[in-house]
């Protein structure tokens, strides 16, 4: 196959989601990893990459097992497909910039546990009643994702929590929080009723698991704490979402660490035990630090206004 050119590209009967597909697919070398890194399922992934090949009319990847490497076809496609992506990127920036000018509206990303912190709700809610009105378009993404968006410029803050993703040197942190993580244990479990639990105490206990992203996330922080309690953590399951992970704490399928302010939610069949071990975790708002937009800079005072707050868990 011959190198395709931008106006070849944007004739075919494909989308964005297809050359999106291809180049997480071709960068990862992996489709379960791909799907992940797109937050789509790997059959989703797998046909949009079928679908792609069967208009080219060649195949890009070669499956070797679960790894997949790019055929010859793949290798000369791939630099265009990064172009094109790169010009819609570009595209997006410019009538963002345009926006920006005339609307106080922002795009907002935020982890799934960040939702049930109170430092979240409350600077949401306190966002939404400053004058002028500020807009804001909420999206639950990655820690992984948001850095992408936030470099890209399609996404005006986010809110992550640490372990921290690897940080473009255009982006900046404000830590607004720090909590404790606590054992989440079905109920009835006699640990519950105790003040304190060690963390070696569950190391025969299956964990519920979060997911693996691209770089930090809250499955490094469980495995380095089991690691210096002593023992690697027996995984029963894998999750996306801490509230599905308390769901199977309370079906009795395993163990979680998750932090405090989960506690909030109040599952039935779920009960805490506060560990002995430090192991805490930060959530924290993530910006560009060239973004001078007033929306922005209003949202951050709001958020240092915030920081370690008492009484959090309530």
């Amino acid at each position: 196959m011959s190198t395709l050119d931008w106006p070849v590209l944007a004739g075919m009967q494909t989308d964005l989601r297809h050359w999106r597909a291809f180049v997480a697919a071709a960068e990862t070398q992996h489709f379960h990893a791909a799907a992940e890194l797109l937050g789509i399922s790997q059959p989703a992934l797998s046909q949009l990459i079928r679908t792609l090949e069967s208009t080219l009319g060649s195949r890009l990847f070669d499956r070797q097992g679960r790894r997949i490497k790019l055929s010859a076809a793949g290798e000369a496609l791939l630099p265009e497909a990064r172009m094109a992506l790169g010009q819609v990127v570009r595209t997006e920036m410019v009538g963002r910039a345009i926006s920006r000018g005339e609307t106080r509206t922002l795009a907002v990303g935020y982890v799934g546990s960040a939702a049930f912190h109170p430092s979240f709700t409350t600077l949401i809610s306190a966002a939404i009643k400053m004058r002028p009105a500020v807009t804001l378009k909420l999206d639950q993404l990655s820690a992984s994702q948001q850095v992408q968006r936030l470099v890209e410029q399609t996404l005006d803050f986010g809110m992550i929590r640490s372990p921290l993703p690897v940080l473009d040197p255009a982006l900046m942190i404000l830590p607004v929080h720090t909590e404790p993580m606590v054992m989440a244990l079905p109920a009835g479990d006699r640990r519950a009723a105790q003040p304190v639990c060690d963390l070696k105490d569950f190391s025969g206990e299956p964990f519920i698991q979060y997911i693996q992203q691209r770089s930090g996330g809250l499955r490094g922080l469980v495995e380095a704490a089991c690691r210096q309690a002593g023992f690697e953590p027996r995984i029963a399951h894998t999750v996306p979402q801490i509230a599905t992970m308390l769901c199977l704490v309370g079906a009795h399928t395993g163990v979680a660490l998750v932090p405090q302010s989960m506690m909030r939610l109040a599952l039935p069949g779920v009960a805490y035990c506060t560990l002995r071990e430090p192991v805490t975790t930060a959530l924290s708002l993530l910006h560009r630090r060239s973004d001078t937009a007033p929306a922005l800079r209003a949202i951050l005072k709001l958020a240092r206004g915030l920081i370690d707050k008492p009484d959090l868990s309530k």
